[in-house]
């Protein structure tokens, strides 16, 4: 995410390529014609998510990096939550017959997250009592217990929820659903070996104006020394002489 680090190794690197991996394949799946839902069978749930808000959307963010890195030095800790917002807005664009000139991306990924967890809640198969005090701004997902968001998250990746109840564009998208949520988990990783939380408070600013405030916590505990031109490392002996 820093620009003054420019090495074909660095972190920086690596999320380039994956971002752009990820630009293309929502792409694909978005330029594709929306399938009908193999559940299409099921109940109807009487919902349809909207645009949530700001504080809403970053609560369930909250609440999902939690539940992939949780504990001491977590991805909460880190404000990798700033970090998927922030890819989900302004790495990923997205374009279709939506009825809508534009779409906040990380709004509708909230969206679908909740639109899962209220799945679960109606089907009465949550393992633990909903509790609103941890995210009080956030919605159904941010309610549930660790194992229960997992849950959720467990039927948005087998394609075991009303596609037709989920906001755009996901809605009756199996393909970016699934998409989606495989890259939110390389999101929460890529982000946590990052530099982003080092960037302090201009980790929200564009690029240009981003700078180095912290410590590479992360890199320090993987003892990853940061990106250089070349390391010395053991390549092979000289050979003084070939023999046939």
């Amino acid at each position: 995410m820093n620009n003054t680090i420019d090495d074909s190794g660095s972190t920086s690197h690596k999320k380039g390529t994956f971002i752009t991996e990820m630009k293309n394949t929502v792409a694909n799946f978005v330029s594709e014609n929306h399938s009908a839902s193999p559940l299409s069978r099921m109940e109807q749930l009487p919902m349809q998510i909207g645009k949530k808000s700001l504080s809403q959307t970053r609560a369930t963010f909250m609440a999902f990096v939690d539940v992939m890195i949780p504990s001491t030095f977590g991805a909460l800790d880190l404000r990798l939550d700033d970090y998927v917002i922030w890819t989900l807005d302004h790495y990923i664009s997205v374009q279709g017959n939506f009825g809508m000139d534009s779409i906040q991306l990380s709004s509708a990924t909230a969206g679908m997250l909740d639109a899962a967890a209220k799945q679960l809640i109606f089907s009465g198969k949550v393992k633990k009592e909903l509790n609103y005090s941890i995210y009080p701004e956030g919605g159904s997902f941010a309610s549930l217990s660790f194992e229960d968001r997992l849950e959720a998250i467990h039927l948005l990746e087998n394609a075991q929820v009303d596609m037709d109840s989920l906001p755009l564009p996901y809605r009756n998208n199996i393909g970016y659903v699934k998409n989606i949520v495989s890259n939110l988990h390389q999101m929460v990783m890529i982000g946590y070996y990052s530099e982003w939380f080092s960037l302090g408070a201009t980790r929200l600013a564009p690029p240009e104006n981003r700078v180095v405030e912290r410590p590479f916590m992360t890199w320090n505990l993987v003892n990853y020394p940061s990106p250089s031109m070349g390391y010395r490392e053991l390549r092979g002996f000289l050979v003084k002489e070939f023999k046939d």
